[in-house]
């Protein structure tokens, strides 16, 4: 059980952000919070910050923290000042957050499929103020 202080933890998260997906193509994301319980993730397709993709949300709800992309839900199991880490309750894999420094984000995930676990570690870097 979360209170909406541990939530705020999350702030690190804050800010605009590019990384590199699995293909090799750059993407650019940036997580805002609009409420006190809740924070949002837009993905979008340059560094212009213009046209969003998709995006999902993570709130705090009844002492819960849920992450929710699409049909796809994750409840967070810890959140720390510097990280966070999200089990699946409808989702295909698990995965966590860690600050590396103030420009620095990496994102982790795992999976298994086939019987076998994979996993899979995108770092991304912080565009412009945070």
């Amino acid at each position: 059980m979360f209170n909406v202080d541990e939530f705020a933890r999350l702030r690190f998260l804050e800010g605009r952000w590019q990384g590199e997906a699995p293909d090799g193509s750059a993407f650019f994301e940036e997580y805002d919070r609009p409420e006190p319980e809740m924070f949002r993730s837009r993905r979008y397709t340059s560094a212009a910050f213009t046209e969003h993709s998709d995006g999902s949300t993570i709130a705090l709800r009844d002492g819960e923290v849920v992450a929710q992309w699409g049909e796809f839900t994750w409840r967070a199991s810890t959140i720390e000042a510097d990280g966070a880490s999200f089990e699946p309750v409808s989702a295909p894999s698990q995965f966590s957050w860690r600050r590396i420094d103030d420009a620095t984000l990496e994102a982790h995930q795992r999976w298994t499929s086939d019987g076998k676990e994979h996993q899979y570690t995108i770092q991304m870097k912080r565009i412009g103020a945070g």
